[in-house]
Order: C-alpha cells, then sequence, then structure tokens
C-alpha cells in the first residue's frame, strides 16, 4: 500500500477516499463526506442518539443545512451509514470466497481473519452496530434485517459444505450461535478489552485460528475438510 493511500478496512477512510475522488458527481462526494463524519464521530465511541448535526457537518466541513439536503433526520442518516458499512463487510468477506478453491477451514479461517481485522479497524462503529440489536426503531430493525439475511447466507453454506440432506433452515440456529460467538469474542478483545485476551490484541492471526477451530467443530462437528 502507497504511504498516503487509506487503509482499505477502515470505513470511514473508504468514505473520505469517495469525497475526494474528482471524477464523481459533486452530490455523491458530499455525501461521502457526510457520512465518513458521521462514522468517525460514532468512531470516537458516541453513541448514535447523542449525535448531533451541528457537529457532524462541522466535522464534514460543511454548512448545517447542507445536512437536510442529504438526510431527513439523523436516524435516517444513520441507518443509511449502517446499510452501507454492513455492506462493506460484505464485500470484503465475499472476496474471501470468490474463486476459492480450497479446503471448508481455509475458507472459513480467511473469512475470519478478515472480519476480525474490520472489527478491529472499525471498533467504535461495530461497537454502535452490537448495541442496537435491542432497540425498536427502524435503524434497529434494519440493522437485525440485515443481520438476518447474513446468517441465511451463512446457514446456506453450512448446509453445501456438510451435504447432509438437511436444508439450510435447518442450520440456522447453529449459524446464529456462531455468529454471536464470533462477535462476543471480539467484543471481550477490541471494545471491551478484556485483561485475559490482552494477548490477542494485536495477533489477529492467532484470534482468527481460535474461531475458525471453534466454528468447524460446532459447523461440522470437528470436520474440516
Amino acid at each position: 500500500m502507497e504511504k498516503d493511500s487509506p487503509d482499505p478496512l477502515i470505513f470511514a477512510a473508504t468514505l473520505l477516499a469517495a469525497a475526494r475522488d474528482g471524477g464523481a458527481r459533486k452530490t455523491d462526494r458530499t455525501r461521502a463526506r457526510l457520512l465518513a463524519a458521521l462514522a468517525r464521530e460514532l468512531g470516537s465511541g458516541l453513541a448514535w442518539r447523542d449525535l448531533k448535526v451541528a457537529e457532524v457537518t462541522r466535522t464534514a466541513g460543511l454548512a448545517h443545512g447542507t445536512f437536510y439536503r442529504y438526510f431527513p433526520d439523523m436516524p435516517a442518516a444513520v441507518e443509511t451509514l449502517i446499510e452501507e458499512f454492513s455492506g462493506f463487510v460484505e464485500s470484503h468477506l465475499a472476496a474471501t470466497r470468490a474463486g476459492a478453491e480450497t479446503e471448508t477451514r481455509q475458507r472459513v479461517e480467511a473469512a475470519t481473519l478478515v472480519f476480525a481485522r474490520l472489527f478491529r479497524r472499525n471498533a467504535g462503529l461495530m461497537r454502535c452496530l452490537i448495541g442496537l440489536a435491542a432497540e425498536e426503531t427502524a435503524f434497529a430493525r434494519a440493522y437485525r434485517r440485515l443481520n438476518r439475511e447474513w446468517y441465511g447466507r451463512v446457514a446456506g453454506a453450512i448446509a453445501r459444505d456438510r451435504q447432509d440432506g438437511h436444508p439450510a433452515d435447518d442450520h440456522l440456529p447453529a449459524a446464529y450461535a456462531l455468529g454471536g460467538m464470533i462477535d462476543e469474542f471480539l467484543a471481550q478483545i477490541y471494545l471491551r478489552r478484556e485483561p485475559a485476551l490482552a494477548h490477542l490484541a494485536n495477533d489477529e492471526e492467532k484470534v482468527a485460528g481460535i474461531l475458525t477451530d471453534l466454528w468447524c467443530f460446532g459447523a461440522y462437528g470437528g470436520r474440516s475438510e
């Protein structure tokens, strides 16, 4: 990576790169600036309910009224950010699967490593997302919908790999359980900074290896071919 190139796994940096794209339309660049500012505010640890339009536009270097040309209110802006961040994560995970002629364990470990890296680099934003599941808002419902779609794809992958004649829906509980395990383990390391796990904070490969072992036992009964 070139010295001045943004880290492609940091969502706010990716949005800022889009905002600086001279070949893009001005409206697209302005929208990207607003979303980048929103991501940075959430990344600082601020709860989404505490976000202020004035702070977001100040961070973006834009006039206060510009925000309302793109979003009717803050919940709508955050919901947009959620959907785009989820797509960002999914695109990186999909890239680990595309054209991969590898064993199941290798595919799982590659995807888990990318997710651990995404989680670590976007820890503030992940903190916000994880906290939304229990809320009854349009924002939370959108997040849960995206989560369900993701777990459906995971269950389908387990069904294809196991080839045991069971439909994907039969594997949906395992997909939820395993996904929750990964989220919680990464949250302990990168969000709550559990002292007992501090030695893993800078060893993403080790983290991915531990989670892959548990995933293979949970999804395939220990089979990893």
